[in-house]
């Protein structure tokens, strides 16, 4: 039986090739995505934490740890050392003035002789030294020395490179950098106050537990003022495991295309090998032989392609880190081979491809040897029925869940999946209907050419639709995604839009840098800058009810911001605070009320904010906290000078974590980083969009191989090469189509219920640019797709052609 199937897929080996490199695909990111993720984790592994117990001040309390709280500390029983150190976000600049590594990596730290061994250099010694790991000094080519620039607390400046280091440490292993100082300057720069740390590290003494030791530093350091960790929790929380899941979950989709594929390959070749199957139960072969033949064509087939995709996956594995921050990190070792991986592609690559062909496989063997003899029997309408009847079920079944997930999110994981097989069970009846309604255009447009493309698609309703069912998985996973990053950056571009008028904002690079103190008193400077003000966030009311208010500058708030006051006066607000209608309606504050809090404010004025505003009030700057640094820095400038206020300002302040960007940039960027998003997820899903083409090639192929005799008469009866070759385009580019039609509209729909269940205002916003690009797309797929097959059936003599044994 084993040697059959060698042969039949040898004698097959055209039709087979493309479901075996559709599985392939499929084993190949399975494969990848396992080897790329546990070589993360062992590279993560290998990093183990210098403490048993670590305690870190929260952000909200005032002091930090000082002498005498760490002169108790000290004496933590069942500790065996106690070490303070202060750390905080410090940024390193390249040569060329980039920032290196991953912004929420990049750590400035107190110099551990301990943890940090020395490699070249000495100790850094004062505010203007420095040591930098080795990893970073290796990219960016520092060497002790060199002056490098760094940023810290908001401030960029030139310091010295006293020396390379190398550590172990999570931060480097992903990609960041760690910028160390000496004891004293760490206090000063990164400490609340300038004798302080801002953590402690604690190694339990031999025969202590991490959970002893941590309530016996807990009766010192409560955690209502302190972060607590452990070594295991911490291993474990940097587990990469959700990288490894998120690229299954795509290789998952991918292979599930993939079945489309296999499952028609089998499909057809059935109804063509029907006549061999029928003299195999002429001469004694049981409905069992023939079924374990065809399985055991495609267990070879599936081995084929588990040999191939395994090694894929290895090239895929080494190439994912470029999707994700860790390949900032030194370089890791990619393991080729493993068990599970090596299970994983087996199971996967064989299983898809019998889980695929057993149907097909039954049916094959079921067809009695007298009507098999025949060159083939069309499916009955009452199986169609049955299968219309089901998909309108699921369908409605996934409409509902899709409809109710606006009120509970959870939904949507259900009502996508069943709307989508409900979709793909009732194509063949879609393809059916979108035929009949093109028949009369295509005619008008091409004649006996579009007449012969559209009969062709109705003529096997089920290939059709199996066909296009591989397309309508990724494009609609592809709109689904789209719609709601569409719908979220709209929003954030109204937002940026209508909050202020400023004409140039400063802003910190993503949420990790800060903005200096005196930087809008060193903006103020600049050239053709008529206004400034920062804006600080400030909390007032008392701590159960607070509002969140904008501390700006009160003598230049009125140009930054045309509200609407409704009562009092934006000119007084130095003395009091200014409430947002919504916020006084709330409180029930008029002008003359006074907001409790720490400082208590007599309310000044009334106004309606803009939907863009993010504040409930506005207060003088000088009412936040000392240390409060902007959240952003807006400028107006002399008219028609914001280009060239902004590269006065990008001189003056020199600092790559500062973004500085003209009102137009700032709108236009809002929600970039979703773009980026939807770029990663794109390039995930696009091993689906290739297998769905696939499939379309595969069909058009077999199809044309089946019906030689068919374009053999078309040809004798007067149609020339290229007329032939056009009935096969259009026949492609109706399957294609149908498949996008499905796919993006369950997609969108999808897509629309995922923002609604988001709530707030978030309005549903459809892409048509990129809904239009993803039509031409498919579009594109189905003349490709007919190509080969075109121009095969178009060289095949006509005599040869009429006299084949095919349909």
């Amino acid at each position: 039986m084993l040697r059959m199937a060698v042969r039949s897929i040898l004698a097959n080996k055209v039709r087979f090739l493309l479901p075996v490199l559709a599985v392939m695909i499929g084993v190949a990111f399975v494969v990848g995505s396992l080897l790329y993720g546990s070589s993360v984790q062992k590279a993560l592994d290998g990093v183990q934490p210098d403490y048993s117990v670590r305690i870190e001040v929260r952000q909200d309390v005032e002091a930090g740890i000082t002498p005498d709280v760490m002169a108790k500390l000290r004496n933590v029983a069942g500790a065996k050392e106690v070490v303070p150190v202060a750390e905080g976000p410090a940024f390193v600049v390249d040569k060329k003035g980039a920032l290196v590594g991953p912004p929420y990596y990049a750590s400035g730290v107190t110099f551990d002789p301990v943890n940090y061994k020395l490699t070249s250099g000495q100790t850094p010694n004062g505010v203007n030294e420095v040591a930098l790991d080795d990893w970073t000094a290796q990219r960016t080519g520092y060497k002790v020395g060199d002056q490098v620039r760094i940023v810290v607390a908001g401030v960029a400046k030139t310091v010295n490179v006293a020396g390379i280091f190398s550590a172990s440490d999570q931060r480097i292993t992903q990609g960041g950098t760690l910028t160390a100082f000496d004891d004293k300057s760490a206090r000063a720069v990164f400490g609340k106050t300038p004798d302080s740390y801002t953590a402690v590290k604690f190694i339990a003494a031999p025969g202590t537990s991490e959970s002893t030791l941590a309530a016996n530093v807990e009766a010192i350091a409560p955690q209502d003022d302190y972060i607590y960790d452990t070594a295991s929790e911490t291993i474990k929380l940097t587990s990469d495991s959700k990288i490894t899941e998120i690229l299954l979950s795509f290789a998952g989709i991918a292979l599930f295309v993939s079945i489309f594929l296999v499952a028609n390959t089998f499909t057809m070749l059935a109804a063509a090998r029907s006549r061999e199957h029928a003299l195999l139960r002429a001469v004694g072969a049981e409905r069992r032989y023939v079924l374990r033949m065809v399985l055991a064509e495609a267990v070879v087939l599936g081995l084929i392609a588990t040999v191939l995709g395994y090694l894929l996956g290895i090239g895929v594995g080494a190439s994912l880190g470029s999707l994700f921050t860790v390949n900032d990190g030194p370089p890791m070792a990619l393991e080729v081979f493993g068990v599970g991986p090596v299970l994983a592609a087996l199971g996967v690559g064989i299983g898809v491809t019998i889980l695929a062909a057993y149907i097909p496989a039954r049916r094959a063997a079921a067809v009695p040897p007298i009507a098999a003899l025949r060159t083939g029997l069309a499916p009955t309408s009452k199986s169609l029925r049955r299968r219309n009847i089901a998909g309108f079920v699921v369908t409605a079944l996934g409409v509902l869940a899709t409809i109710a997930a606006t009120e509970s999110q959870d939904l949507i994981y259900l009502g996508a999946p069943l709307l989508l097989i409900g979709l793909i069970i009732l194509t063949p009846l879609f393809g059916v209907g979108l035929a009949a309604v093109l028949r009369g255009p295509m005619t008008r447009i091409a004649g006996v050419r579009g007449t012969l493309a559209v009969e062709n698609t109705r003529r096997n309703p089920r290939r059709t639709g199996t066909t296009a069912g591989a397309l309508i998985i990724g494009l609609a996973i592809c709109a689904a995604v789209t719609v709601p990053v569409a719908s979220l950056r709209a929003e954030e571009a109204k937002r940026a839009d209508t909050g202020d008028s400023a004409d140039v904002r400063i802003s910190a690079v993503d949420f990790y840098a800060k903005i200096g103190k005196d930087t809008a008193t060193q903006v103020a400077t600049v050239p053709d800058v008529q206004a400034v003000t920062p804006i600080i966030g400030v909390p007032v009311g008392p701590e159960n009810d607070q509002v969140s208010a904008a501390g700006v500058d009160a003598a230049k708030v009125s140009q930054f911001f045309s509200f609407p006051v409704t009562s009092g006066s934006l000119n007084n607000l130095a003395d009091g605070i200014a409430v947002s209608s919504k916020e006084a309606q709330a409180h029930n504050w008029v002008v003359g009320s006074v907001v409790p809090g720490k400082t208590a404010l007599p309310v000044v004025a009334i106004f309606t904010a803009p939907e863009g505003f993010a504040y409930g009030a506005l207060v003088g700057a000088s009412q936040a906290d000392a240390d409060a640094t902007p959240s952003a820095i807006l400028i107006k400038t002399a008219a028609g000078k914001a280009e060239s206020v902004q590269a006065g300002i990008r001189t003056l302040l020199d600092n790559p974590t500062l973004v500085v960007q003209t009102k137009a940039e700032y709108v236009a960027s809002a929600g970039a980083d979703l773009d980026v998003f939807l770029n990663i997820l794109y390039a995930l899903l696009s091993l689906s969009i290739l297998i769905g083409a696939l499939a379309v090639v595969n069909t058009m192929t077999m199809s044309t191989l089946e019906r030689i005799r068919e374009i053999g008469l078309l040809r004798a009866v007067g149609l020339g090469r290229g007329q032939v070759g056009t009935i096969l385009r259009l026949e492609s580019v109706i399957i294609a189509v149908l498949g996008a039609i499905a796919g993006l509209a369950a997609g969108c729909v999808i897509g629309a219920a995922a923002v609604d269940s988001l709530g707030g205002s978030t309005a549903v916003v459809l892409p048509w640019d990129r809904l239009g690009l993803f039509v031409a797309l498919t579009v594109a797929i189905g003349i490709v797709a007919a190509l080969w097959p075109a121009w095969k059936a178009s060289r095949v003599p006509i005599l040869q052609a009429i006299h084949s044994d095919t349909e």
